[in-house]
């Protein structure tokens, strides 16, 4: 059995690498790029694909807080950086739990909305509901997860883990998010897996 140190390494690596894999899918790839009627007709003719996309994003989000986890509780020799880093594996796992609820919402009312238009039927007030409720809840899922990057980050710069230039650029990405978030309302969700997946390479060549 690998040690803890690696055992982080690989969760923090595997999870996103793993969980892009179905993101990818050429059949859902131009999704994101449509507009809503475009979107939501193409899931419809590729249900179980969209269920893997889902799939793969909340394999990315468990594994990831499963390696943040790990590594809180092997740093924490130092009370001080173990607590700091388990109140920020504690932040990214409330922002994943967020993230995982939109995820299952849109999993199960994209294709009904798309059925809903197959059928005729008007899909308004229901889809202005389910896109306030999902577009909510994503907000405070990337503001929360940002934060976290932005505590992540500046704990392991204060009290060491991996090589600092890496702890800088987790800081970098939790505000660049924070802002981008502020500015635009919206983020791509994949950006948010970048550092800790930086984390996962340090830890596993040794940069520290």
């Amino acid at each position: 059995m690998p040690d803890p140190i690696t055992l982080a390494a690989w969760l923090l690596i595997a999870s996103p690498i793993l969980g892009a894999i179905p993101v990818g899918n050429p059949s859902l790839i131009s999704i994101w790029s449509m507009d809503r009627e475009g979107f939501i007709r193409t899931v419809g003719e590729h249900r179980r694909a969209w269920a893997w996309l889902n799939a793969g994003f909340t394999l990315a989000t468990l594994g990831t807080t499963g390696g943040l986890v790990i590594l809180a509780s092997v740093l924490g020799d130092d009370p001080g950086r173990g607590a700091a880093l388990a109140a920020t594996a504690a932040g990214y796992g409330i922002g994943g739990v967020l993230w995982c609820a939109v995820l299952a919402i849109r999993n199960q009312t994209t294709p009904a909305l798309a059925d809903l238009i197959a059928a005729g039927t008007a899909t308004e007030p229901a889809e202005g509901l389910v896109g306030a409720v999902t577009g909510g809840i994503y907000v405070a899922f990337v503001a929360i997860t940002s934060i976290a990057l932005i505590a992540l980050g500046v704990a392991l710069l204060v009290g060491g883990g991996v090589a600092a230039p890496v702890s800088a650029v987790v800081v970098a990405v939790g505000v660049l998010t924070g802002a981008w978030l502020l500015r635009t309302g919206d983020i791509i969700p994949a950006v948010l897996y970048v550092p800790t997946l930086l984390i996962g390479i340090a830890l596993l060549a040794g940069w520290r």
